[in-house]
């Protein structure tokens, strides 16, 4: 009898902790928002801590963030400030115990302030801030230019008065975080709204947003630690060069790609052609903004095969290189070039410098930042990726 009651309490016990490993399985299975099939970039630091340590402060890490805790804009060292559009409408910054709120003023009194409740951008050049509505992220009236030290009116918003009702959208969630879930809502007149689950946004470009779901990459590794040989994941080594730079371009391609579904379903290997309007290179002048891939592809450099992203960029570092560092890659190549139009010039500095002069900095057509009490405008300013010979700067010159 007692026998068959320890083996009765064995049995029992055995399936409890059958159940409790299956159920922490499946929690552990389901905590990314983007399903089971993902593992959750904080899973990727125990076998690639050094990858991860790096990744964590570089700009694709950093493309957002939700500031979810009251002193989580503070390590951005942004400060208090005002936007002048005249005597009577001031926009005014101020950083509280509780977070960074922006405040319309109208003649001195505050007739709206919001709550910064997420920021996009690396601070590499500017930051965009956003406000929950609801269930809608809405645009703040002031971008932060960090080299300026300047609080700006955001692109694209009336030069003359207070704006609080530019949506954020999906489609710039898309470039700016690895996921986004939402729901298309309709509205009065047929309009349509989109509303997200809020703590279903997983800021910045983590991990699996460039290496796919990797749950199952995660498993096998786990259960076959002495596997050194990456399994169940794709390997950017071994996919052809287009579809190398797609995993970069449908980011780096500019805003104009319009797909039926979310690019968050976009995996290694996967290319840009399928996707509903997207236009290759077909030798227009891209703009500087956005579009790196596009001018990339008007470089002879990338269509003989010499030049791709990860030529010059290391995704995984945080370290800013100088010019002289990729001019180094550029000589590796170009080590007979002359520069006989240039033959006054110091060759020793040309060779330090190739990056000005064949990947010059160029105005943006599409931004610009509107200067406090002032109808003046701060143009954006990026390197162009199309390298190229500009007649234009040795004429300067």
């Amino acid at each position: 009898m007692n026998r068959s009651r320890l083996f009765l309490i064995f049995c029992i016990l055995g399936i409890f902790v059958f159940a409790l490993v299956q159920c922490t399985q499946v929690k552990s299975k389901t905590n990314d928002s983007r399903g089971p099939a993902y593992a959750g970039s904080s899973t990727c630091v125990s076998c690639h801590k050094d990858l991860a340590a790096s990744a964590v402060h570089n700009s694709h890490f950093n493309a957002s963030k939700m500031l979810t805790n009251p002193g989580a804009a503070d390590s951005l060292h942004l400060p208090d400030g005002e936007f002048i559009f005249n005597e009577q409408t001031k926009v005014q910054v101020k950083n509280r115990a509780d977070g960074l709120y922006q405040s319309a003023l109208l003649h001195g009194v505050d007739k709206k302030t919001e709550h910064t409740d997420m920021i996009f951008g690396a601070g590499n050049s500017a930051y965009t801030f956003a406000f929950w509505y609801g269930k809608q992220l809405m645009q703040m009236p002031l971008n932060y230019l960090t080299k300026e030290h300047q609080w700006v009116n955001s692109p694209g918003f009336p030069d003359d008065q207070i704006y609080f009702g530019r949506p954020i959208i999906s489609r710039c969630l898309e470039c700016h975080s690895s996921f986004a879930d939402k729901k298309l809502v309709q509205g009065p007149n047929f309009s349509i709204t989109e509303e997200y689950v809020k703590n279903s946004i997983i800021a910045g470009i983590d991990c699996e947003r460039c290496h796919g779901p990797a749950a199952q990459h995660v498993t096998f590794h786990q259960e076959n630690p002495t596997v050194k040989i990456a399994n169940f994941m794709v390997s950017y080594k071994k996919l052809a060069l287009s579809r190398r730079i797609d995993a970069c371009g449908v980011c780096h391609s500019g805003t104009g790609i319009q797909t039926v579904s979310s690019t968050f379903n976009f995996k290694p290997g996967d290319t840009l052609k399928t996707l509903p309007e997207y236009s290759a290179y077909r030798g227009e002048d891209p703009d500087v903004h956005g579009k790196q891939k596009p001018l990339l592809e008007a470089s002879m450099c990338y269509k003989i095969g010499k030049a791709e992203c990860i030529t010059c960029h290391d995704i995984h570092d945080n370290k800013k290189l100088g010019v002289a560092i990729y001019s180094a890659k550029c000589m590796s190549c170009h080590q007979d070039v002359k520069h006989e139009t240039l033959k006054n010039r110091d060759k020793a500095m040309l060779a330090k410098n190739c990056i000005d002069c064949h990947m010059p900095v160029k105005e943006s057509h599409a931004i610009g930042f509107q200067m406090s009490n002032s109808k003046e405008k701060i143009p954006y300013k990026l390197r162009t990726h199309r390298i190229a010979i500009y007649n234009d700067l040795i004429q300067g010159k």
